[in-house]
């Protein structure tokens, strides 16, 4: 089984602050960043305005779980840490089917380690680098109490990659994924937030490695304590549409996860910050572990 890193990051959409990655797909991994989009997930800056994200996540590999739900490797451990920094536009004009238009890139630099005695010394690696950047552009519109978008993104084989690594910045496949989130207001104090997306990956051509098509679903209920505050639960539903596949032939290994987890925040028109936890309730085919972010934006 080959084994890849729990957590390459690359940057998604979403109005408010996150970002990062998880493990099937080639060796559990996925060009989307799951479970980011928790807060303001509809939200998109007004026109003429450019906001700058900072995502910051550590992943700590508790175990590999395989489609049982079984651990692979006993006392297999790893800890990763993603930073990237995200740049949103919206454009003046024009507009599409009423909708203001935004255009982003995003940059991700992973550092992380993975230690799997069963393998003996070869299960033992660590690497640090870029990852594979993000190219997107949104539509999105809002009301008073709805916001929402569309989001098409390409994401770019450009980041540090060894074949016979255990453990890759880079995924080396490009992907393409769409995506429709929404943010909406039930009562002025109430927020409920989700983003829904489709993620596709092309073969890796250094191991003709082919991931399967990845729906993830980005959920989260926030309460406004105050005009600024807020407290709430996020996390993520993930499964695949279909197999993997290695040379062209179908192998199984389709990931399933689901991850919550506390969050709080402060956001203003010009900044905000927010922490949030996440620990895994379900996880087939992929690593198992918490997940602590800690992210900003900042409006020029």
């Amino acid at each position: 089984m080959r084994i890849s890193a729990d957590f390459r990051l690359v940057i998604c959409i979403g109005a408010l602050l996150f970002a990062a990655k998880s493990i099937a797909l080639e060796g559990g991994t996925s060009s989307y960043p799951l479970g980011i989009v928790t807060v303001m997930s509809g939200a998109i800056g007004a026109p003429g305005e450019t906001h700058a994200y900072t995502y910051n996540k550590t992943v700590a590999v508790d175990s590999i779980r395989d489609g049982q739900g079984n651990k692979v490797f006993p006392k297999a451990k790893g800890r990763v840490h993603a930073h990237a920094v995200r740049l949103v536009h919206t454009l003046d004009g024009p507009t599409v089917l009423g909708g203001n238009v935004s255009l982003q890139v995003a940059v991700p630099y992973v550092d992380g380690h993975l230690d799997i005695p069963a393998l003996g010394p070869l299960g033992r690696d660590s690497s640090k680098g870029m990852g594979d950047p993000l190219f997107g552009a949104l539509i999105s519109w809002q009301s008073p109490t709805y916001l929402h978008n569309v989001e098409l993104d390409f994401v770019a084989p450009w980041g540090k990659y060894d074949e016979h690594a255990l453990i890759n910045p880079g995924n080396n496949s490009k992907a393409i994924y769409a995506a429709y989130a929404f943010t909406w207001f039930p009562i002025p104090q109430v927020e409920v937030s989700s983003k829904s997306s489709v993620n596709y990956s092309y073969e890796n051509p250094k191991t003709d490695y082919k991931s399967g098509v990845q729906i993830v679903i980005d959920y989260g209920f926030n309460y406004r304590l105050t005009q600024n505050w807020l407290a709430g639960i996020g996390g993520y539903l993930s499964t695949q549409l279909n197999d993997d596949q290695s040379h062209g032939d179908n192998i199984g290994n389709r990931t399933k996860s689901i991850k919550v987890g506390p969050q709080i925040g402060y956001a203003s028109r010009d900044w905000g910050i927010i922490a949030t936890y996440q620990n895994d309730v379900y996880a087939r085919n992929t690593s198992e572990g918490d997940a602590v972010m800690l992210n900003g934006m900042f409006k020029f």
